[in-house]
Formats: structure tokens, sequence, C-alpha cells
């Protein structure tokens, strides 16, 4: 078991090898600056790790694991009984996350750059996958009790929910001072939760009248400026015909009249 002067001297190492590497990048970073700021040799800094790469992953897993911490949500905050109390719960998870996220941006910031390579490239996945498989499950509890919409596939939610908080981090550590956090955490569920209201919930408020089911179930026939389509009424039609056939039997009959006068009169001659 190692001493606690052992404990506190590893502590202050991490610290210092936090500070250094955001300084300067793990790249840039020596072992000299690591042990310069916490004030110990470089015999020190061995006895507790390998190589500074080492340093760097203990603190990247010490993270992960703080952070999984912060993510995590119990069973009884997963069943909220009304939408107040999701969108109540939502905001405030939010927040304690993106709150540590700040924190820690500059660490965060060279994990998503990549600065520590490869091989924690899995942490970062387990916890997605865990951040995922979380939020699917609070959507299927959501779904029992009626709060989410039944047609919506949970899993496919959950990607996005997650896509989104990952956008979210990164947008955030971006910032040169810290932005209103609170009011970020609250628009996410708004958000959401617009989408993931049943139909009957949402209508008055999301419903676009252009396309309305019932508008849409009226357009049966699509003009098209290119083709012009001439209607004909049946009846007009008919009396048009009627008119043709009674023309031509009086011309007939004007024709016969006419060859049966010419014979009588050809007989009197």
């Amino acid at each position: 078991m190692s001493r606690p002067a052992d404990r506190r001297a590893k502590i202050e190492l991490l610290r210092a090898a936090e500070a250094a590497f955001a300084e300067h990048g793990l790249a840039a970073t020596k072992v000299e600056d690591i042990t310069a700021r916490a004030g110990v040799s470089k015999g020190a800094f061995y006895l507790h790790f390998e190589s500074k790469e080492d340093c760097f992953r203990q603190i990247v897993e010490g993270f992960l694991a703080h952070l999984a911490a912060a993510v995590e949500v119990d069973e009884v905050t997963l069943m909220p009984a009304s939408l107040a109390e999701v969108r109540a719960v939502w905001a405030a998870h939010s927040l304690r996350v993106m709150e540590f996220v700040w924190q820690n941006r500059a660490l965060v910031g060279m994990i998503l750059a990549g600065g520590g390579g490869a091989p924690f490239a899995y942490l970062i996945d387990e916890l997605a996958e865990r951040v995922a498989k979380q939020t699917e499950r609070s959507v299927v509890t959501a779904q029992r009790n009626g709060l989410y919409r039944d047609d919506i596939e949970p899993g496919v939610v959950a990607a996005l929910i997650s896509g989104a908080y990952d956008r979210l981090a990164r947008e955030l550590i971006r910032q040169a001072k810290r932005p209103d956090i609170e009011a970020w955490c609250e628009q996410v569920p708004d958000v959401f939760l617009n989408g993931l209201l049943p139909r009957s919930a949402r209508a008055a408020k999301t419903a676009n009248p252009r396309f309305s089911r019932a508008k849409i179930a009226d357009r049966k026939v699509t003009k098209s400026p290119k083709i012009k389509v001439v209607t004909t009424d049946s009846r007009k039609t008919k009396t048009t015909k009627d008119a043709r056939r009674r023309r031509a039997k009086a011309a007939d009959n004007e024709g016969s009249d006419g060859a049966h006068s010419f014979k009588n009169g050809a007989r009197a001659r």
C-alpha cells in the first residue's frame, strides 16, 4: 500500500502535468516541465509514471471516470411522472455535465483533438456508448409512461441527443469566457421535447398549415405548367353530336326531295 505522502505527491504531479499539457500540449511538454511545477525531482516522477504519456493516460482515465459519474443517472431519475419533471431533470443533468466540461475545458480540448492518441479512443467510445444506452433507456421509460411519442425509435433518438451534446461540448470549450451555460442547457430539452411530445400535445405549437394532412389529402391533382389539361362536359358533347346528326339528316332529306322533283320533271317532258 502506498504511503499518504506518496499519494499526495502523485496528485500534485497529476495536477502539474495537466497544467503543463494544457499550456504546451502533450508533444511539447517535457518531464522537467511537470516536475518543476510540482516541485519534485525527475526521480519522483518516475516512481509514479513510466513516461509522460503514461501520466497523460492516467489523467484522461481519471477525468473520464469523473465525467461518467456526472453523466450517470439513477433509475428513479429516469422515471419522471410529468413533462415538467422531464424538462427539469434534463436541464439539471445537462448543467451538471456541461459545468464539469467547462471546468476541465483544457483537458477536454486535448482529448477531443486527439491529443491522447489512439490508445484513448476506446475510453471515449465506451463513455459515448454508456451515455447513448442511458438516453435510450430514458426514452423507452418516457414512452411507456405516455410522455413521449410511441412512433419513434429510441435508439435513433438516443443517437441524435448524444450527438447534439458532443457538438455542444465542443462549442462550449471554444468560448473565451464562460457563456450562459444554464440557458444553453435549458434550450436543449426545449428543442428535443417539441419533437418527442405526442402529436396531440404539440399540435397547437408545431403544426404547419402548409403541410397539414387535410390539405395534403385534398391535393390529388398536381398542376403542371407544361401540360394543359382540357376537360370536357359529357352533356355538352352529347348535345353537339345530336345537333350534327339533325343537320346531316336534314341535308339528306333535302337531297332526296331534289332528286324526286328532278325525276318527275323528266317524265313530264
